[in-house]
């Protein structure tokens, strides 16, 4: 196996294009990033893709024959094995091929992920669950989600779509949810969660009371905003404790925007956590924050890449 080899990994967002050109000790040798703009329409963002990708592979000075692959991580529904975005809300897509255009622009085999477990690969492969056969990496921010690594493999599910955390129901009875189910830890523990219930409190649907100033609030000390997020923490806690009965994993990750009051969220995760789990499964859990930051789609999707053998997936070829 080739030391010099090279990955692009594509982060496919609702407000950014981000692409890099990856090797596989995880470093980002070249990037691009472009605005998704997806109100221009599937067409325009596909070509902005396919843009991103041609300036990381044309912006160095390797071997095109050392590229191994390019890799997708995208936000909604997927289904890897045809490599298509089946529903994004984030971009208006329904049913697009994205893994089919980006292999027969580039002739590259192509493989897609969900963005979380994008992340779990980066984080397990070169960030906090590095060493570890059996990790789960959670992403907090404007919703909830979960990319799981069970025995040394990405666990996907039917068509790549395992994983939507933030859609167990932890109240049978609670509030609808977007998915059509009630009760979900999203609705209780994400970003919009949060926003949702300061606006519910404060009586107000004033713009700026969004995740990040209530975050900011909260670390300076104010007691609502703190209160905020010391309830995420418990819903999350709550959620864990369902994947450790689960999974029964090394180390849980915790990332996303949310977790930039990580020093309020992981006490309170932690405690509710381990109130809930039988001791002898909880005690050798760590939990911790997540060492790779806004980049972790475009390493994961590039570490897919390399470590399709050990996830124990097979390179798609569309």
């Amino acid at each position: 196996m080739a030391k010099d080899e090279y990955a692009i990994g594509l982060d496919l967002g609702g407000t950014k294009i981000l692409a890099g050109l990856v090797d596989r000790a995880g470093r980002i040798i070249a990037q691009k990033q472009l605005p998704t703009l997806a109100e221009e329409g599937e067409k325009a963002v596909v070509e902005r893709v396919l843009s991103a990708t041609y300036d990381v592979l044309s912006a160095s000075s390797i071997d095109p024959e050392k590229v191994r692959g390019v890799g997708i991580a995208s936000a909604g529904v997927i289904n890897s094995a045809i490599g298509e975005v089946v529903f994004a809300s984030n971009l208006g897509w329904r049913n697009v091929p994205i893994g089919k255009l980006i292999a027969q622009r580039f002739r590259l085999p192509v493989r897609l992920f969900n963005d979380a477990n994008a992340a779990a690969i980066a984080e397990w492969l070169w960030g906090a669950g590095a060493g570890t056969q059996n990790m789960i990496y959670v992403t907090v921010s404007t919703g909830v989600g979960a990319g799981v690594i069970s025995d040394g493999r990405l666990v996907c599910g039917r068509d790549g779509s395992a994983g939507e955390f933030g859609h167990i129901s932890i109240d049978w009875n609670g509030p609808p949810c977007r998915c059509g189910n009630r009760g979900c830890l999203e609705n209780y523990a994400s970003g919009t969660a949060i926003e949702n219930a300061a606006r519910h409190k404060l009586a107000t649907t004033y713009e700026p009371v969004t995740a990040k100033v209530i975050s900011e609030a909260a670390l300076a000390g104010d007691p609502f905003s703190k209160q905020l997020f010391k309830q995420a923490g418990f819903y999350l806690g709550v959620g864990a404790a369902n994947l450790i009965y689960m999974f029964n994993p090394e180390v849980i990750v915790f990332g996303g925007g949310v977790m930039n009051a990580s020093t309020i969220l992981i006490p309170e995760i932690e405690k509710s956590m381990r109130e809930r789990c039988i001791p002898g499964l909880a005690q050798e859990v760590r939990v911790v924050l997540s060492q790779i930051g806004v980049e972790a789609g475009v390493m994961g999707a590039a570490g897919g890449v390399f470590a399709l053998d050990q996830l124990g997936e097979k390179t798609q070829n569309f």
